[in-house]
């Protein structure tokens, strides 16, 4: 009687288990795409009306529905049911992941990763080019994945002087989830870098008194300073007094402001 080798019930089960593996992909990608190709399906708001409708897009809150007559329809996120509004959050959490997975699955692994990109609500608020602490500038994507806390603020500023320490201690412990991008009220350009290394800010900051400052400042109603903004790695507004959030509770902050996102 002829006795099977070990090692062959070993290639076997090896080969049934990476058959198995990629079977499980190949489903999972089926059913993320499926999810982001936005089928059709029944949408509810908060007042009982009902519509079938595709989901194209979610930024700043906005929820956008393609009908099946092709009409576009725009509505805040909070018009539509508890149960929609989870929807939507999972079908942008899907879209983020299935774009990370794309990039990691590049066939080099040494010369073709790419870095995460920004998401495009966090990208309409500010330019496509920011500057570091040195003055340099850099592409935005550097924020992707954070949460972002708008800083406006100035040296000649003396509530300003006294909360920057504070906020550059917060930053520089959870610079991992959270990062600082510095609306200048200085002077002039040299004294605004001047006051980001006289206070060791190690963020980034907009180029002095540059539009997309002034938007933001007229988009939260900024009519005094220091003041702090924070939204999420989408750009939805997650509090508009970062300050004393930041100050009151340095230990808690990211973990509520992070169940707020």
């Amino acid at each position: 009687m002829y006795n099977t080798p070990p090692y062959f019930h070993l290639k076997l089960s090896l080969s049934i288990m990476n058959l198995s593996i990629r079977l499980f992909l190949t489903v999972s990608i089926f059913f993320y795409t499926s999810l982001l190709n936005g089928e059709s399906r029944t949408w509810t708001s908060t007042t009982g009306s009902t519509m079938n409708a595709e989901l194209v897009d979610f930024s700043n809150r906005i929820v956008i529905l393609k009908s099946s007559s092709g009409n576009k329809i725009s509505l805040k996120i909070e018009q539509l049911t508890h149960l929609d509004q989870s929807f939507v959050k999972q079908w942008v959490t899907q879209k983020e992941s299935l774009k990370i997975s794309s990039n990691s699955s590049s066939p080099s692994k040494s010369t073709n990763k790419q870095n995460p990109k920004l998401a495009s609500g966090l990208a309409e608020l500010i330019p496509s080019k920011i500057l570091n602490s040195k003055g340099e500038k850099i592409a935005n994507d550097v924020l992707a994945g954070k949460m972002v806390g708008f800083y406006f603020s100035a040296h000649w500023c003396p509530p300003c002087r006294g909360f920057t320490p504070s906020l550059v201690q917060f930053r520089d412990k959870n610079k991992k989830d959270f990062e600082v991008v510095f609306i200048s009220s200085d002077k002039s350009p040299e004294a605004q870098m001047k006051y980001m290394k006289e206070m060791k800010m190690n963020w980034f900051t907009l180029p002095h008194k540059s539009k997309e400052g002034s938007k933001l400042s007229q988009k939260y109603g900024v009519r005094g300073i220091p003041a702090l903004i924070i939204v999420s790695p989408n750009g939805e507004t997650i509090s508009t007094n970062g300050r004393n959030d930041v100050s009151s509770n340095p230990g808690g902050a990211i973990k509520i402001w992070k169940k707020s996102s």
